[in-house]
């Protein structure tokens, strides 16, 4: 894939959409063919983690909810930015099960708009 492909897949992928617009995946493209090996012994041997045009590795951040969650509203009105910041801690806080869960959702929506 040309670095123009790339950029490109990766904005589009960055519009998939993530409960209460947290985004809380990271994307890791691994170029490194050395890396890509070990990756692949780790994954079972499969031949496309050194044969694909492109490696990303999918992170999903399962603490996202707790960093600074007035970012994820900072363009919309107040009222409605304190509202959702209040709905965000209600949710997540001490719902460990929750955050991953929400966090994998996010994180295979994330990658099935890459597929895409």
């Amino acid at each position: 894939m040309t670095q123009d492909e790339i950029d490109q897949l990766m904005s589009l992928a960055k519009l998939a959409p993530t409960a209460y617009n947290q985004q809380n995946y990271r994307f890791v493209l691994v170029r490194d063919p050395g890396l890509r090996q070990q990756i692949r012994e780790a994954a079972w041997d499969q031949a496309q983690v050194t044969d694909a045009s492109l490696l990303i590795v999918i992170c999903a951040d399962m603490k996202a909810w707790e960093k600074e969650p007035a970012r994820y509203w900072a363009n919309a009105p107040k009222d409605i930015q304190d509202y959702m910041q209040s709905v965000i801690e209600q949710y997540y806080r001490d719902r460990e099960q929750v955050q991953r869960d929400e966090a994998m959702r996010s994180a295979g929506i994330a990658a099935q708009t890459i597929m895409l």
